[in-house]
């Protein structure tokens, strides 16, 4: 009983050693205070527009092709559809290509009167800032070898724009691409070239797809109808030689086999000018690659910093803070008399 009263004491004479040090404590509140408030008021205030999208299921046309495709398979055939393909969305917004168009591209904005790309827009050129001159100097201790200055801006230009770009697939198969940029009309404009860019980039590789799907139909096609030219000649000139009537065995097999030759032929070409006919109309058949939900806009309110949650926060971070340099400046309860 005894050694609990005394634990009791050493835990109160704790916090009351504690309660001496409340102006270190206050201080480390404040610096934080004044620390995160000035983040929040300096930062640079950043704007998101929001693209949303749903990819359009692919259908194929129907019994009749998969009719088609199962006899010519049996051929030795593969004419899968020709416009069956699968383009990941969120791959194509983080691709390089995509990446370095948004970069390069020249875009209206408030901070400049003509419009510019977006490594002028972010200064990544602008070799007077007192960061670059200093990274220079740096690179200049421990060269990396010479490249193309214009490359390495693109390619910084592309980081910093992917730290700004977030795409999100929902469990619905819905797609929202999210934009940051210090303007809003500047953060929707990118948002929508990003929605144009996938739309045109699927279309055109549908389109070459069906265009080469065609191109090996038709050239299977040519060769199934001079297969079949042949064996019908064939087949004509046997019968010249030979008459049904009073036919040995030997003759009447070749006469078989001639004519199987020319029914199998028949069907591939049939199949392959089935098949020819479908492919053009895949072709020239224009089909929605994408439906866009939401269409960006131009944000209303700055979407960070958000200085509530930064000043409350930096005033939690400076209490713990606070609280752990006092605790590390007093002696432990077992020492305190």
């Amino acid at each position: 009983m005894v050694e609990n009263n005394s634990a009791d004491i050493n835990i109160a004479g704790f916090f009351t050693e504690l309660k001496k040090k409340k102006k270190s404590f206050m201080l480390s509140i404040g610096f934080f205070f004044i620390l995160g408030t000035a983040y929040s008021v300096l930062a640079t205030p950043m704007y998101k527009s929001i693209l949303s999208i749903y990819p359009t299921e692919e259908k194929s046309p129907g019994g009749a092709l998969n009719d088609i495709q199962g006899v010519a398979s049996a051929f030795g055939f593969n004419l899968d559809g020709g416009t069956k393909s699968t383009f990941y969305i969120p791959d194509v917004v983080k691709s390089r290509r995509l990446s370095g168009s948004v970069v390069e591209k020249l875009w209206k904005t408030e901070a400049y009167p003509a419009p510019v790309n977006l490594i002028a827009y972010w200064e990544i050129d602008d070799q007077t800032k007192i960061t670059r001159r200093l990274k220079k100097w740096v690179m200049s201790i421990f060269p990396k070898g010479k490249g193309d200055i214009h490359l390495k801006y693109v390619s910084t230009a592309i980081k910093e724009l992917d730290t700004r770009v977030v795409v999100k697939e929902r469990d619905s198969g819905l797609i929202v691409v999210s934009v940051k940029m210090e303007e809003p009309k500047l953060a929707s404009d990118i948002a929508n070239y990003y929605g144009q860019f996938i739309k045109k980039y699927i279309a055109e590789e549908l389109e070459i797809q069906s265009r080469n799907y065609r191109q090996f139909i038709e050239d299977r096609l040519a060769i199934a109808k001079s297969d079949l030219e042949k064996s019908e000649e064939a087949l004509t000139e046997f019968r010249k030689l030979h008459t049904i009537t009073l036919e040995p065995p030997e003759t009447q097999l070749q006469r078989g086999r001639l004519l199987r030759n020319v029914e199998v032929n028949q069907e591939v070409y049939i199949t392959l000018r089935q098949q020819y006919e479908l492919a053009k109309i895949e072709e020239l058949k224009e089909l929605p690659i994408i439906n866009i939900l939401d269409i960006p806009e131009p944000a209303a309110e700055k979407d960070s910093p958000k200085r509530m949650v930064i000043i409350i926060g930096s005033i939690l971070a400076g209490g713990f803070i606070g609280i752990a340099i006092a605790a590390l400046t007093i002696p432990s309860p077992g020492n305190l008399s």
